[in-house]
């Protein structure tokens, strides 16, 4: 049986037909809709178009659900609730609803690592941070809605996702070409629009360059390590639209922790980049339908 899973995010709908394999049939995406009526209206025509093919829709969700009534209730990158009840397919097919970071690190972990690990760690970075805890082997939602990574605060005015986010990159290399277009760095953001660039070695940044890349490094580890003290994980896993152009993001991060922490008689966490790269939390969408038959 087929599955028309959707990873839903603050500015796309990344969304496909899945088979009972984990192959993804067919792929599409979908601009966000800003409010509850035309968010519906769209899952409905999404749905019409496969609706011959599957038996059951799964969606990933960027923010808090309440799964027992279908219902978002919230996110910061979508700020309204949406009663997924209201929709017409509910009468005759199954609907089956989670929070995004946590499909994206349940998928990775049963499909990739849980044979190495018990404790992972992911964050999906795309317009915010997405976070999933997989702890004892089973997805840690605390009351209901744990793992809300990105809304970490760093001071009173700022949440973590404000500040190291793939949007937050993106804006940074905005600002840092408003101030000059000329460096390696502004012309090859002229062309390509992609805030990773920030860690891609082979470009040679000015200092001022260096300062902004360096800040971001800094908050993403200080981030990791403050999440291994709490939750004692074996592995990070980085995913989201970042994993398009990881470029050098990973090694800096490495290399900073080495440089500037020391965790006696421990081992800090593997990092690792997601193995389905912008398709995990599609695929734990999938994952949630099937093994909840």
């Amino acid at each position: 049986m087929n599955v028309l899973a959707l990873d839903v995010g603050g500015t796309t709908i990344k969304g496909g037909l899945v088979n009972e394999k984990l192959k993804i049939i067919e792929k599409f995406i979908e601009d966000t809709p800003k409010k509850e009526s035309s968010f519906l209206s769209l899952i409905e025509k999404i749905h019409d178009r496969f609706s011959n093919e599957t038996e059951q829709v799964s969606l990933g969700m960027p923010g808090f659900v309440d799964n027992d009534n279908h219902i978002f209730k919230y996110g910061t990158n979508m700020q309204f609730s949406i009663d997924f009840k209201k929709l017409e397919l509910i009468k005759d097919k199954k609907i089956y609803l989670e929070n995004d970071g946590n499909l994206a690190a349940y998928s990775e972990y049963l499909l990739h690592f849980k044979n190495d690990y018990k404790n992972l760690i992911m964050l999906t970075f795309g317009t915010g941070i997405g976070g999933g805890i997989i702890h004892n082997s089973q997805i840690f939602k605390g009351s209901g809605n744990a793992g809300e990574i990105g809304r970490i605060l760093i001071n009173e005015n700022s949440y973590l996702e404000d500040v190291i986010s793939a949007k937050a990159w993106t804006k940074k290399c905005k600002e840092l070409f408003e101030q000059n277009q000329n460096t390696q760095l502004s012309k090859i953001f002229s062309e390509e629009k992609v805030g990773s660039l920030l860690f891609d070695k082979s470009i040679d940044l000015e200092d001022h360059e260096k300062l902004a890349r360096d800040e971001i490094i800094v908050q993403t580890s200080l981030a990791l390590v403050s999440l291994f003290e709490l939750f004692d994980n074996e592995i990070f896993v980085i995913g989201g639209s970042m994993t398009k152009n990881p470029y050098n993001f990973i090694p800096l991060i490495d290399k900073y922790i080495k440089k500037n922490f020391d965790f006696p008689n421990r081992s800090f966490p593997i990092i690792k980049l997601s193995k389905a790269r912008e398709d995990s939390g599609l695929l734990g969408a999938a994952l949630l339908a099937l093994n909840s038959e």
